[in-house]
């Protein structure tokens, strides 16, 4: 049992699996009721206050915005690489989120993800510049009223 909110409710963690190839605009399409928190990340979502009469006798809909993802296709190679990134990507994030989660629920200093390479290290920085182009993180911890806990810098 968890002491923070499970998520995608307000002050929640994202778990790990979250985090995939088709970025934070394909969770919004399968989940387009918080597509309202992600004004002003996307160009094509716009306030209520900003539709216009046109626009509302076209019958304007948040929720019904396609957001097109930002990898559309990928080599056999690309996709390897890409996979074996988030794979990593992943596992600190989990390790790291745990970390987190036993820190705020228990108290106890946390201790993160040592990497026990310098490429291992490198493959994640790399993994971390993947992650930020499909996931606007500052946009997420922010976002309105949900404020979602990244437990780890995974952004600039």
């Amino acid at each position: 049992m968890s002491c923070l909110s499970i998520f995608p409710s307000t002050n929640s963690i994202p778990p790990a699996t979250f985090y995939n190839i088709q970025g934070l605009s394909n969770w919004l399409n399968n989940n387009p009721a918080y597509k309202q928190y992600f004004i002003g990340t996307y160009p094509y979502l716009l306030p209520s206050t900003l539709i216009t009469s046109t626009l509302s006798t076209l019958h304007y809909n948040i929720e019904n915005v396609p957001l097109a993802p930002n990898v559309i296709t990928l080599s056999h190679g690309q996709s390897l690489l890409y996979n074996q990134q988030f794979e990593l990507f992943r596992k600190v994030y989990t390790h790291n989120s745990n970390a987190y989660v036993n820190y705020v629920c228990n108290g106890l200093p946390p201790i993160y993800y040592t990497f026990k390479t310098y490429n291992e290290k490198h493959q994640y920085n790399s993994a971390t510049c993947l992650v930020n182009k499909l996931y606007p993180f500052k946009d997420m911890a922010n976002a309105s009223t949900l404020h979602w806990q990244i437990p780890l810098p995974v952004y600039s």
